[in-house]
């Protein structure tokens, strides 16, 4: 006894796809199993049936899809015995159909004429166009379940209940729901067509695992684009640590430059004789006469020194007859790679 199959989908597509081989990515038959056709069951692997055609319209052989998204392409119609008139009734109808396939194939090998060749090369020209100042690549407005249009349709009161309760879930698992749901799509041919998480349009032939499991397919110039982006953050995660360490380490070992360690010219200034400004700036004047230095009060900072830099420069000059130095020896010389280091004057 063989199990025996009528088709039900495919009414608006003039009937459902028939493949050469089990899988999803084999080679399409050039006509469609019609709706309302009778076939035999071969063998049933999952969802994908290889059958035989018994009555109806379509390629004698072949693996369909049962079901897409919860929906019966096909249903069981009942049993039939192997001995039956049958299937010679199917043997004729798959040899008037390899017929007309050979007539489809020599028809479709006729070559276009030179108007037929310049409408199409002006047609596929058309697609490199950007009117709108936008990159070129695919057009979202093509793929209506990413366009969020609205369809014209009021809202049902069960979907804005259930709008409503999702709003308490937790964020995170809304967006892992969102990115799942968004993994594969439905297109006309009623088959599965993998879609980019990063992009949402459809994927090609050729395309990355994405970082949303191993279902998931991305485009070559999105795979790019996330790289990019985790190399961002690694980098802005490497920065702030690292700033954050030079921080601590400024704090804990008083290294780099404050206002209050700075030395102050009043003191200095009053054992010379000069009575400085609020501000504590000070200025050098040549008196030409005297030929001699003198200190003096300034309002202008570009004018003014420090009175005890200059003082411990001026003593290095005379007792050293050279600039000053200063060097950064470590604090603790045992212990060499974590020890600070401190600065020391020559």
């Amino acid at each position: 006894m063989a199990q025996l199959w009528k088709v039900v989908g495919g009414a608006e597509s003039n009937g459902i796809i028939v493949r050469a081989g089990h899988e999803l990515a084999s080679e399409a038959e050039a006509t469609r199993l019609a709706t309302d056709a009778i076939v035999k069951e071969l063998e049933l692997c999952e969802s994908r049936l290889n059958y035989q055609l018994v009555s109806g319209t379509g390629p004698a052989k072949g693996w369909v899809s049962t079901t897409v998204r919860g929906n019966d392409l096909l249903i069981k119609e009942g049993f039939v015995e192997e001995k039956t008139t049958i299937s010679a009734t199917s043997n004729e109808s798959a040899e008037e159909k390899v017929s007309e396939d050979e007539i489809n194939a020599s028809a479709e090998e006729k070559e276009l004429t030179e108007e037929e060749k310049e409408a199409l090369r002006n047609y596929t020209e058309k697609f490199r166009e950007t009117r709108d100042g936008r990159q070129e690549g695919y057009n979202r407005r093509s793929f209506p379940w990413n366009t969020g249009q609205p369809t014209g349709k009021a809202t049902p009161e069960d979907a804005i209940r259930e709008a409503i309760s999702f709003k308490g879930r937790d964020d995170q698992s809304q967006k892992k729901d969102i990115r799942k749901n968004r993994l594969w799509e439905v297109d006309s041919d009623g088959e599965d067509v993998p879609i980019c998480p990063s992009c949402c349009l459809p994927v090609g032939e050729f395309a990355y695992r994405g970082r949303e499991g191993v279902d998931s397919c991305v485009h070559a110039e999105c795979m790019a684009q996330v790289i990019a982006k985790e190399a961002q953050v690694d980098e802005e995660r490497r920065v702030k640590m690292e700033t954050e360490k030079k921080l601590k380490s400024r704090v804990e070992y008083e290294i780099g430059w404050r206002p209050e360690t700075v030395p102050k010219n009043a003191s200095v200034a009053e054992r010379l004789g000069c009575s400085p400004l609020p501000q504590g700036m000070c200025c050098l004047v040549y008196d030409e006469v005297a030929r001699a230095v003198k200190i003096a009060a300034t309002h202008e900072p570009a004018a003014s020194v420090n009175l005890e830099y200059l003082l411990l420069a001026l003593k290095v000059r005379k007792e050293r007859c050279r600039e000053p130095l200063f060097s950064l020896d470590p604090v603790d010389p045992k212990n060499m790679e974590k020890t600070p280091q401190k600065k020391f004057y020559e």
